[in-house]
């Protein structure tokens, strides 16, 4: 699978009530967005953590930023777009486009995970050599996908988007027990200072 080199995250609230329909919107929205913006993957879920609690989240990713032009386009003409934001009533709290860097993840799965981790930090640099030593870690522990990414817009321009997903809380758990003092994971913190860490179930 080509890594694809461009990332563009919508986080929006709505009534929990709601959540069966909006993720049936959402598949909507993402059969759209591949059809009509040659969206590359897309991911939608509902934050189990963090200040943005119970809101759905919506990962696309595009091989170039004319995708992100034109994911634009599908919002005025996808009636699972309306759908969300007139019937359901969702409203929209963030929107950001990163920009992917590619840390040579082996065999990334394209089946969907049943679990995200999003974590944010903040870096001087992009440290690509010591990112890349971690990604064994990551691998080996069962992790289906994992981005390591620039924010290139927002309040948080500038700052570093590492995003995994996993096939359950098994896989996190053993992930991070492999990173706790590891030479390589204590390598990157010595730069990179993590702002926050949430998790993330993954509807579609």
């Amino acid at each position: 699978m080509t890594s694809p080199k461009y990332m563009m995250i919508t986080v929006a609230k709505c009534a929990p009530q709601q959540y069966d329909h909006v993720i049936e919107h959402l598949n909507g929205l993402a059969s759209d967005l591949k059809k009509g913006a040659g969206a590359a993957t897309t991911r939608h879920g509902i934050i189990a953590t963090g200040e943005h609690t119970g809101q759905i989240i919506l990962f696309q990713t595009y091989a170039e930023m004319n995708g992100i032009d034109r994911a634009f386009g599908v919002y005025e003409t996808s009636s699972a777009y309306k759908g969300l934001v007139h019937d359901l009533g969702i409203s929209v709290t963030l929107r950001n486009i990163l920009r992917i860097e590619d840390v040579g993840l082996q065999n990334p799965s394209s089946n969907v995970p049943a679990y995200g981790v999003v974590t944010r930090t903040v870096s001087p640099g992009l440290d690509m050599d010591k990112m890349v030593d971690v990604v064994p870690h990551f691998e080996k522990s069962g992790a289906m996908v994992f981005r390591y990414c620039t924010i290139l817009t927002g309040t948080a321009a500038g700052h570093r988007l590492l995003v995994a997903g996993y096939p359950s809380m098994d896989a996190i758990e053993k992930t991070y027990d492999s990173l706790r003092g590891s030479a390589e994971y204590n390598a990157v913190l010595e730069t990179h200072e993590v702002e926050w860490r949430n998790i993330i179930r993954i509807t579609g």
